[in-house]
């Protein structure tokens, strides 16, 4: 579809409210618009910036949209979700420290370090292989929800206020995962993250553009592990008025079997990483009791 930000009459969507916004020296006007589109959330409301004369042209994607978010889930061809457990771990400095360690230990001199969330996202997936007990020729798969602010050609400043995310895969058999050291899982991971460049990107608009599709969760791949946040955001600097918060969670929505949240630790604990995770509940057993996640043995 074609959005002409300059003639109200030719507007091939409607505005149903706009505000303006100053998040530096200019003023810029925000407009909700109603879009024949759907993200993998199922939000149909997107707030976006308003656009220069003729850049506004939108890709009517053809998507009919179903009753409800759960009549769309009984269509997955991978069958209904199963039961879930959630719990939260919480992982001090220390052993966000040791974990980085020794993802790094072995790195050729001169190789780029594996960052924190790369060395912690390593274990968190190994660990979750383990429990739950795949063959070594099941394929597992690491996603994460990649920000493209950045990634774009010419890059979208920090403050674009769009939800600018792309999932990025990794997948590997479960024995080479298990039976390789921690920076080879770490590496995948720095890998996968550093080759999503703009031209990934567009490839995959593209793709989805010749191919539309409603997501299921079960989309994120075999035996998944997938991280949908990051401990760089402050979740414990934000007040409503009502003080720090005592705990921030994800709620019941957009979990499924291999989910991962992390979040800044809550106690003061400035490289604290609390690991927000459901499973279904055998494998929760099992990862619960395993010390080489937890870290206990070290500790």
């Amino acid at each position: 579809m074609a959005v002409d930000n300059g003639d109200a009459a030719a507007m091939a969507v409607a505005v149903t409210g706009t505000r303006t916004v100053a998040p530096a020296k200019t003023r810029v006007t925000l407009a909700t618009f109603d879009l024949p589109y759907i993200t993998f959330y199922y939000n149909q409301k997107l707030l976006l910036y308003r656009l220069p004369q003729g850049a506004g042209d939108f890709q009517d994607v053809g998507l009919t949209l179903p009753a409800s978010a759960e009549a769309h889930e009984k269509t997955d061809p991978n069958g209904p979700k199963k039961p879930l457990v959630a719990r939260v771990f919480s992982f001090p400095e220390p052993v966000v420290a040791r974990i980085k360690a020794a993802a790094n230990a072995a790195l050729p001199p001169g190789a780029k370090p594996f960052s924190a969330f790369q060395s912690l996202g390593a274990h968190i997936w190994r660990s979750v292989s383990r429990a739950r007990e795949l063959g070594p020729a099941d394929i597992t798969v690491f996603a994460v929800f990649a920000d493209c602010r950045s990634r774009l050609d010419p890059p979208v400043p920090a403050t674009y206020f769009g939800n600018l995310i792309q999932a990025v895969f990794t997948g590997v058999p479960a024995g080479m995962l298990l039976g390789g050291p921690p920076e080879l899982a770490a590496g995948m991971l720095q890998k996968a993250i550093g080759e999503h460049d703009a031209a990934a990107v567009t490839r995959r608009l593209d793709e989805y553009e010749a191919a539309p599709k409603l997501f299921h969760y079960s989309d994120a791949g075999p035996n998944c592990v997938a991280v949908g946040s990051s401990p760089r955001f402050r979740v414990y600097d934000v007040d409503f008025g009502f003080g720090r918060p005592e705990r921030v969670r994800s709620g019941g929505n957009n979990k499924f079997d291999g989910m991962v949240y992390l979040y800044p630790g809550r106690g003061g604990d400035s490289g604290g990483i609390d690991v927000e995770l459901a499973l279904q509940p055998e494998p929760m057993q099992r990862l619960e009791k395993d010390e080489e996640f937890l870290q206990v043995a070290a500790a």
